[in-house]
């Protein structure tokens, strides 16, 4: 397996706030900052066409990222580290009790869960609000919102969280490395259950495998676990830093966003984590996101508005 890269450019964006998502509808990576959007057709990565806002006369919206009602509805239909996010309405009612609005999608996206921005746990139906520090539990019924339970994350400040494909269990790591499972019913919060001590922060984790494999990422570390009848166990660890990675099914190939180190592939199975191929493109990779054929790679970076395509080739 290697990359091969097919377009770079430079966009008028904002790298601090920059978010990359790739769009199906449109056979497009989409990106943008908080004031623009871009479309970048695979078909044709050396162009790319600004793209309309639907929030431009409503900013502070909770749903702020600057594209046109069409592809925010097909943004919501692909899950987000488990959860999914409302139709844009929905947030017209996420109210606090000052009468604000509350959530902040684009930088949910950009910096992580910590803006109490409402996400759809499919399994339960219930909608859960993420804080460091706290998490809430709410039921929608109608344009409403009700509150049920909330409860402190376990650990230090929580920094990345996954939900569970088919039961009512979240999962979460924090600034030290600790990673937590948090149970709940149609009510109220359960039992927190400690999974790992990494001593190194905790970046991204999601379920894989149909909800039978946890897998971890950190600074220093990428490991998975077992989840087998509400229980956890350690299965293969790889030293390497993760900021992010990206789970490709089907193939259980991982992508893994090393930040300055570059991006790496690896496989996993039985044997554990095998790293097929690396990219090493000269700055430090802020996001990365994969066409739904899995045959492009397309990255962004801290430093710079520059984008980068690769083909991915198996």
């Amino acid at each position: 397996m290697h990359f091969k890269l097919v377009q770079q450019r430079s966009l008028p964006l904002e790298p601090q706030t920059e978010w990359l998502w790739y769009s199906n509808q449109s056979s497009s990576f989409i990106i943008g900052d908080e004031r623009a959007a871009f479309a970048v057709p695979i078909s044709n990565p050396s162009t790319f066409a600004a793209l309309p806002s639907a929030h431009a006369t409503q900013e502070s919206h909770p749903c702020n990222l600057p594209i046109p009602i069409s592809l925010y509805d097909e943004f919501i239909q692909d899950l987000w580290h488990g959860f999914k996010f409302l139709e844009r309405s929905a947030y017209d009612h996420a109210i606090d009790s000052a009468g604000h609005l509350i959530g902040d999608l684009l930088r949910t996206l950009v910096f992580g869960p910590d803006y109490q921005h409402y996400l759809l746990h499919p399994p339960s139906g219930l909608i859960l609000s993420l804080r460091s520090g706290k998490i809430e539990l709410l039921q929608r019924t109608g344009e409403t919102f009700k509150l049920l339970d909330q409860t402190k994350t376990r650990g230090r400040a929580a920094l990345a969280f996954a939900a569970h494909p088919t039961e009512s269990t979240i999962a979460y790591g924090d600034n030290f490395g600790t990673f937590h499972a948090h149970k709940f019913d149609q009510t109220k919060f359960g039992k927190a259950t400690k999974i790992a001590a990494k001593d190194r922060k905790a970046s991204r984790l999601e379920f894989v495998n149909a909800g039978k494999t946890l897998v971890i990422g950190g600074m220093g570390y990428l490991a998975s676990y077992s989840y087998i009848a509400g229980k956890f166990a350690p299965l293969h660890d790889s030293s390497i830093s993760v900021r992010d990675f990206t789970w490709l099914e089907g193939g259980n190939l991982i992508l893994v966003n090393q930040g300055m180190h570059g991006i790496s592939a690896f496989s996993y199975g039985p044997a554990g984590f095998t790293k097929l191929a690396e990219i090493k493109p000269g700055g430090a990779v802020q996001q990365i996101a994969v066409s739904k054929c899995q045959k492009y790679l397309a990255a962004s970076f801290q430093e710079s508005p520059d984008l980068f395509i690769y083909s991915i080739q198996k």
